[in-house]
C-alpha cells in the first residue's frame, strides 16, 4: 500500500518556525527546492477580508525560507482572481503586492499573462486557455522550477471545501473556469491536478472559514474557526484529506478528494496517511452557505433542479456581497430581482414574476428564456454556467448598487490598477 505523509505544525506567534518545520519534514522536497532556479507560489487571494486569503506572514515565512538558502532564486507570488475581480486589485487590497516587493519576490498576475491552448486530459476534445508562463516552466520544462501551492483552508458551498486541489482552479482563465463549473466541478478540479501538480502544498489552516467561500465582511468573524496550524505535504490529495479531517469530515465526503484518490493521483484513506503532528479537534465545520437577501430578491428553480455548483451557488454568493458589503437587506428591500435557473418549468412557475428577471445558465436559457421574454420586458439572459462576473454586472445594475463599494480600495486607485492591468494584457471590465 502506498503511504503519504502530512505534517501538521502549530503557528502561534512564529510562522517562520512552522513553515520551516514543514519543509524540513520532507528532505526530498527540500532538495528539489534547492535545485530549482525559479519558485512559483500559488496563493489564494480572490477576495479581501482577512482569513479569506492566504496569510501574508505565512507567505513571508515561505519566501524567507527559500531565499535564505539561495538569495538568487526568482520567486513569484501568483493568482488569477478574475470571476468578478482582477488580481492587481486583490493583491493591492490585501497588501500582498507591497509585502511581495518587500520580500524580494515578484507578483505574477496570471489574468494578465498571454495564454496557450491546452487539453487537461489526453485525448479530450475540450480546449482550455492556460497561462503561457506556467506552461513553459511547470509543464514543458519542469526541471528548473519549483511549484509551491499555498491555499487557505475554507469551507466552500460549491466545492465543499477549498484547499490544495481547489486552489488550482485559479490557474485557468474565466472561460476555462466556467466550463463544467456545474455538477462536473469536482472532476474538473481533479483534471487540473492531473495536468499540473505542485511539488509541495502548504495549507493555511490558522483560522478556517465555515459556510464559505466569500461571505460579506460583517459575517466573517462569526464564521471563523480557530485551528492555529499549517499543513504540509508533497501529496496534495493527502494534504486535502487531512484538511477534511481537520474540518471534522471524512476525506471521502469531499467529492474531488475521493475522485483524485480513485484516479490514483494521491492517497486519501486514513490508513494510507501518516500524520506528523497533532491535528486539532472540534465540531464539524459546515460548508452550506447562509445567504442574507431581501425578500424582493427571489430564486425560481425548475422542478428538475439546478446545479448549485454552478448557477445557483454563484448567484447566491454574488448577491450576498452586492446586498451586504455596503448595504443591508432592509435597505434594499423593494428593489426586485428574480433569478430563474435550472430545468423543468411549469408555465405557472413563470407567472407573476417580479421584474427585472435574470434567466441564468444554459439549462434555463434553453428551456425558459423565450417564455420569459414573451411575458416580461426587463429580462437579462446569461447562457453560461459558473461565471460570477456576468452575474455581478447584472446584479449591481438592476439593484442599483455601486460595484466600487464592494472594494476596500478607493475608486481612483481601482481605476489606476485597472488601467495598469490593461496595459499589461488584462481583459476585464469594471461592472457598471
Amino acid at each position: 500500500m502506498r503511504k503519504a505523509s502530512v505534517a501538521v505544525r502549530k503557528v502561534g506567534n512564529d510562522p517562520d518556525s512552522a513553515v520551516r518545520g514543514l519543509f524540513e519534514s520532507f528532505p526530498e522536497v527540500d532538495r528539489r527546492l534547492k535545485d530549482s532556479s525559479r519558485v512559483f507560489i500559488k496563493v489564494n487571494a480572490v477576495y479581501f477580508h482577512p482569513h479569506l486569503f492566504t496569510s501574508i506572514p505565512l507567505i513571508r515565512a515561505a519566501v524567507s525560507y527559500i531565499l535564505e538558502r539561495d538569495p538568487g532564486k526568482q520567486v513569484f507570488i501568483m493568482d488569477n482572481c478574475s470571476q468578478g475581480n482582477f488580481t492587481r486589485l486583490c493583491f493591492s487590497a490585501t497588501g500582498i503586492d507591497k509585502a511581495t516587493k518587500k520580500m524580494g519576490a515578484r507578483c505574477l498576475f496570471l489574468d494578465e499573462e498571454k495564454p496557450v491552448q491546452v487539453r487537461l486530459t489526453p485525448g479530450s476534445t475540450e480546449i482550455y486557455s492556460f497561462p503561457g508562463v506556467l506552461h513553459r516552466h511547470l509543464v514543458e520544462d519542469r526541471s528548473g522550477s519549483f511549484y509551491l501551492n499555498m491555499p487557505v483552508l475554507k469551507a466552500h458551498c460549491q466545492a465543499q471545501m477549498t484547499a490544495g486541489l481547489k486552489n488550482q482552479m485559479g490557474l485557468l482563465y474565466d472561460e476555462g473556469r466556467a466550463m463544467h463549473h456545474n455538477h462536473g466541478l469536482h472532476q474538473k478540479i481533479v483534471d487540473i491536478y492531473g495536468f499540473v501538480r505542485p511539488d509541495f502544498t502548504i495549507t493555511d489552516a490558522v483560522k478556517v472559514l465555515a459556510r464559505g467561500p466569500m461571505p460579506a465582511g460583517r459575517f466573517v468573524e462569526g464564521l471563523l474557526r480557530e485551528k492555529g496550524v499549517v499543513l504540509g505535504s508533497d501529496d496534495t490529495v493527502a494534504a486535502d484529506a487531512v484538511a477534511a479531517m481537520l474540518m471534522g469530515h471524512e476525506p471521502h465526503e469531499v467529492k474531488h478528494v475521493k475522485l483524485a484518490a480513485e484516479q490514483s493521483l494521491g492517497v486519501a484513506g486514513r490508513d494510507e496517511i501518516t500524520i506528523d503532528g497533532e491535528l486539532p479537534a472540534g465540531e464539524p465545520i459546515p460548508w452550506e452557505f447562509d445567504s442574507h437577501l431581501p425578500e424582493s430578491v427571489r430564486f425560481v428553480i425548475g422542478n428538475e433542479g439546478a446545479c448549485y455548483e454552478g448557477c445557483v451557488g454563484h448567484a447566491e454568493q454574488v448577491l450576498e456581497l452586492v446586498v451586504n458589503e455596503q448595504h443591508t437587506p432592509e435597505e434594499l428591500e423593494g428593489r426586485t430581482l428574480t433569478i430563474v435557473a435550472g430545468r423543468g418549468f411549469d408555465d405557472s412557475m413563470l407567472e407573476g414574476l417580479s421584474e427585472p428577471v435574470m434567466v441564468l445558465g444554459n439549462c434555463a436559457c434553453e428551456e425558459a428564456l423565450e417564455r420569459v421574454r414573451a411575458s416580461y420586458s426587463a429580462v437579462d439572459a446569461l447562457d453560461t454556467c459558473g461565471r460570477c462576473d456576468n452575474i455581478l454586472n447584472i446584479a449591481v445594475r438592476r439593484l442599483k448598487v455601486s460595484a466600487f463599494g464592494l472594494s476596500p480600495v478607493s475608486t481612483p486607485r481601482v481605476l489606476y490598477l485597472l488601467l495598469l492591468g490593461k496595459l499589461h494584457g488584462l481583459q476585464y471590465e469594471i461592472p457598471r
